[in-house]
């Protein structure tokens, strides 16, 4: 399911969430301006890559090119490559390992949460931060709220490392987004969701109440392709270890009183096709 609005205005303006939303586009389009290697040594540096946290320096940038990614040969045609009896060719890439090694993991633990692998892994990323961050940074305030947001992303990338222990850089902020989407089951879980489903080539519109969208993504959409390990690209240990944290901490952080009830951007029933 795609969200598109909920019923649940903000009472000032978002300027951290907007912020954040630009800072991401911004680091975005610089990135995609480099040139093929020097993007690649860009993520490396700035990704964050699990073993570099439980390997010694030493240790990490010996073993680093042995745990390279693995990919098929292709010819100088960009054909792929198969052996006589018709199985892939498979080769080690080459890792950028001085940009890999440039700064300490727990700065890139950070700067990870900034990257994106692609436009739709940042337009689906600041969707979410956009309908989801303003109400919670309504009532924590931008500074809380700043610490809140990288909070949850530092616990869903050590979920990550946890579960994954990956050699391969880890980018996006959906570990901190998940956080925020947990907060947000808890204060507004009631709330009334509109969202898009798309079945193949049928899109149809839904209105759903928070706790109900906000369940299916953590327990359909990650707990159980975690649960049987799927490894499909998606760091779904991130996405549980942050929505956990931001279930946790929204009790622990000092809010604000909830603001004067504003009127309600109300989803019309007749605008949608189901109503749950």
């Amino acid at each position: 399911m795609i969200p598109i609005r909920d019923e649940n205005p903000s009472h000032g303006t978002p300027y951290l969430t907007i912020g954040l939303i630009a800072a991401n586009l911004l680091i975005f389009l610089f990135q995609a301006s480099l040139s093929s290697p020097d993007d690649e040594a860009f993520v490396w540096k700035y990704g964050y890559v699990p073993a570099k946290l439980v390997h010694t320096p030493e240790e990490f940038e010996a073993e680093l090119p042995g745990n390279a990614p693995e990919v098929q040969a292709v010819d100088r045609y960009g054909r792929p490559q198969y052996d006589l009896f018709g199985r892939p060719i498979v080769i080690r890439t080459r890792v950028p390992v001085e940009a890999a090694t440039a700064i300490p993991v727990w700065i890139s633990i950070f700067t990870c949460m900034f990257l994106h692998g692609g436009w739709m892994h940042l337009l689906g990323n600041m969707l979410y931060l956009w309908i989801f961050g303003n109400n919670i940074e309504d009532r924590l305030g931008p500074a809380l709220f700043m610490f809140f947001y990288l909070g949850t992303g530092l616990v869903g990338n050590l979920a990550h490392t946890f579960f994954e222990g990956s050699w391969m850089p880890l980018v996006g902020a959906s570990g901190a987004i998940s956080g925020v989407m947990g907060a947000y089951i808890v204060l507004y879980w009631r709330v009334r969701i509109l969202a898009v489903v798309p079945l193949g080539w049928y899109w149809f519109t839904v209105r759903l109440p928070a706790w109900m969208f906000l369940g299916m993504y953590i327990v359909v959409q990650n707990l159980y392709p975690a649960s049987f390990g799927r490894s499909d690209g998606v760091a779904y240990w991130a996405h549980i270890g942050g929505f956990a944290a931001g279930v946790a901490m929204i009790f622990v952080f000092p809010k604000k009183p909830p603001p004067t009830p504003a009127r309600k951007r109300v989803i019309d029933e007749d605008d949608v096709d189901f109503v749950l």
